[in-house]
């Protein structure tokens, strides 16, 4: 049995990979000498990936051959004659030449045809994708049984598997023409109609008593005290704007009309909250009134009828605010 102890080329690599790789590679020629070949060649591989080098490929080829590997081994002892001349490794590159010579008669070639490429075709072998140039060309491969997929959009996959009996097996695999997929034909359901768009709720209303009228008074109770704090907001904001305005004085030393930036500034927010103290006015007052006519109509227990006739219009105007309040009891 022969096992290659060739030595690895010496490649840039941290010190924790090389010690690795150098471990894996003891460990593989152990397994090769015990003829544990399946498990030596994955340690191979390992060392290989972290330390790669002409001597390591070369012990990977050999353990690849000693597995039965054929097409593996010779084109890892192809590589392996590439890295050494790379490397100035010259007897390298004669023993992995000649081991890859006398590999070549007995290989086994698959061969993978395609006649109506559908658009987007991909054809994969064990899993790895076969490049298009490889369509329709005698690829080396191991004997065993080997997986030819095929998929393209919209259409349904294909697979078979491949058998490769022996080394020097000539096999070719044709793709079919994909079946294109069904396509689904039951319609969408609808969308669901689009909700009817409603008014917000306004604030809860107290339930109205109509027999005694005592729900509607305490509405008109409630309605009036909103009103109540209107007219408390219209006279802080009235405060407020007198403030602005007389500090506004002293940034208006020539006239009480002519000021600097800053007292233009105070004007008008002086302004600005005073046109907001004209607007919760007459709102305060509107619903001032209103309350006093929820209130006032609101029946009694001895009558389902109201007790008076009142009417509210607002007044609103330039700078003043408030609501006409007429009727009669």
């Amino acid at each position: 049995m022969l096992v290659l102890a060739l030595p690895g080329v010496a490649h840039a690599q941290d010190g924790g990979g090389k010690v690795a790789a150098e471990a894996l590679f003891e460990q593989a020629r152990s397994l090769m000498t015990d003829g544990k070949f399946a498990d030596a060649c994955p340690k191979f591989a390992d060392s290989q990936r972290l330390d790669p080098s002409p001597g390591t490929l070369l012990n990977l080829a050999s353990c690849y051959e000693k597995l039965g590997r054929t097409a593996s081994a010779w084109a890892t002892y192809r590589e392996a004659a590439s890295a050494a001349n790379a490397a100035g490794r010259a007897d390298y590159v004669a023993s992995a030449q000649r081991h890859a010579d006398a590999l070549a008669p007995k290989l086994a070639k698959l061969t993978t045809t395609v006649t109506q490429p559908a658009d987007g075709l991909r054809i994969k072998r064990d899993g790895v994708e076969v490049a298009h140039a490889e369509w329709g060309v005698p690829i080396p491969i191991d004997a065993g049984t080997h997986t030819i997929e095929a998929s393209a959009p919209g259409h349904k996959p294909w697979s078979q598997s491949v058998a490769i009996a022996q080394d020097g097996a000539q096999v070719s695999v044709a793709v079919p023409p994909l079946e294109v997929a069904a396509v689904d034909a039951t319609p969408a359901p609808a969308p669901a109609p689009a909700p009817t768009p409603t008014s917000p709720p306004g604030p809860p209303q107290p339930p109205l008593d109509t027999s005694t009228g005592s729900g509607q008074r305490i509405a008109g109770l409630v309605i009036g005290g909103a009103g109540v704090v209107g007219l408390g907001l219209s006279g802080l904001f009235a405060v407020l704007a007198k403030g602005k305005y007389n500090d506004s004085l002293t940034n208006c030393p020539s006239s009480p009309n002519v000021c600097n930036s800053t007292g233009v500034d105070q004007r008008n927010t002086a302004l600005s909250d005073g046109n907001v103290s004209s607007v919760t006015f007459a709102a305060g007052l509107a619903l001032l009134a209103g309350g006093a006519i929820v209130y006032f109509t609101a029946p009694h227990a001895n009558s389902s009828t109201p007790t008076g006739n009142l009417g509210v219009s607002p007044l609103v105007g330039t700078n003043v605010g408030g609501a006409l309040l007429q009727g009669s009891w």
